[in-house]
């Protein structure tokens, strides 16, 4: 073969074959093997790189309570002020805070034979903390309860809104009522101030006190009461607070919200300072816890309830979570339930 011949042939098998020479197509990008190959069995996944997270804010802790088991810092007056009903005529003692008004309000009922005095640390924290108290002797154990309840009625419709004009809210108007007070003032937020009663609570209260004859049962109407309730109820019951009439029964009949707390060991009679209560001892069995704890947390969890109430501090809370319900409860003193 010629040498013409095999430069040709040469020509065409580097025209199929391709070259290292210029013409060349460029060759593809190299890869890393172990980049491409897919993961072994049982190895970790890949890191991947992501933004970091973002954190929502932490929701704010909710309001502490005021401090109910001390006075606030306001000042207050006191007075017997004389009302005039159509049917009876009778004195009140009214505790009004200083400072300018008009002032939520708390009516009180006493129990059987008891005096205002018997209520005064009541009457005393509410108004430091500028809720104005209006209450009433008991009229007697033989005045028929009936009766009480007209006249615990017309305080709070008639004789506030004229005598005490300005100085109270009539929209933020509390009931409270120990023993026989505690039917007196349900079944008057039962039936004539219903409507105008934004909140009630019950030391201890007895729905049909003995010889009482009361015509009517608070029980009855007490699940339409359709306010906020509370009930303090004495751990022994005896002759003045018979469970069949009392907290026992009262309190599941009560339409939420309404909270129950039970002072362990503490008697019908322990809810009034000892000084001023009348006739104290006349109630059996007594109480056997300290007379003084007991009468202290009831103040205190009846202010802290008014001022949830009636001053609108959710830092109370609905089972006195920021009233030093925790401690009572761990230290024994109470129970507490709501609902």
């Amino acid at each position: 073969m010629g040498n013409k011949t095999l430069l040709f042939l040469s020509a065409i098998a580097l025209v199929a074959c391709g070259s290292d020479g210029p013409s060349q197509a460029p060759a593809p990008p190299a890869t890393d093997p172990a980049a491409s190959a897919p993961p072994a069995v049982g190895a970790p996944p890949a890191a991947t790189t992501t933004a970091p997270a973002t954190t929502p804010p932490a929701a704010p802790p909710p309001p502490a309570a005021r401090d109910y088991d001390h006075d606030g810092a306001g000042g207050f007056d006191t007075s017997v002020e004389h009302v005039t009903s159509p049917a009876r005529t009778f004195d009140v003692t009214v505790w009004m805070p200083k400072t300018a008004g008009p002032h939520p309000v708390v009516s009180f009922s006493c129990g059987t034979n008891q005096t205002a005095a018997g209520y005064a640390p009541y009457a005393q924290r509410l108004a430091s903390f500028g809720i104005a108290s209006v209450l009433r002797d008991d009229p007697g154990a033989w005045v028929n309860t009936v009766q009480v309840v007209e006249d615990a009625v017309y305080v709070v419709a008639s004789w506030m809104p004229a005598a005490l004009a300005g100085k109270v809210d009539l929209a933020k108007v509390g009931l409270v009522g120990h023993s026989r007070g505690g039917a007196v003032s349900l079944l008057a937020a039962e039936h004539g101030l219903k409507g105008k009663v934004a909140a009630w609570f019950g030391l201890d209260p007895v729905d049909n006190e003995f010889l009482q004859n009361p015509g009517q049962y608070a029980r009855t109407d007490m699940g339409a009461i359709g306010i906020p309730t509370a009930f303090l109820g004495a751990d022994v019951v005896g002759s003045c607070n018979p469970a069949a009439d009392s907290y026992p029964l009262l309190y599941p009949k009560s339409p939420s919200p309404s909270a129950l707390v039970v002072g362990k060991g503490a008697g019908h009679e322990q809810l009034e300072p000892a000084s001023s209560c009348t006739a104290c001892g006349v109630c059996s069995p007594a109480g056997t816890a300290d007379p003084k704890v007991v009468l202290g947390y009831s103040v205190r969890y009846l202010t802290a309830f008014f001022g949830r109430e009636l001053l609108g501090d959710t830092g109370v809370g609905a089972a006195f979570e920021g009233a030093g319900a925790a401690a009572d409860v761990a230290a024994g003193r109470v129970s507490v339930t709501a609902k």
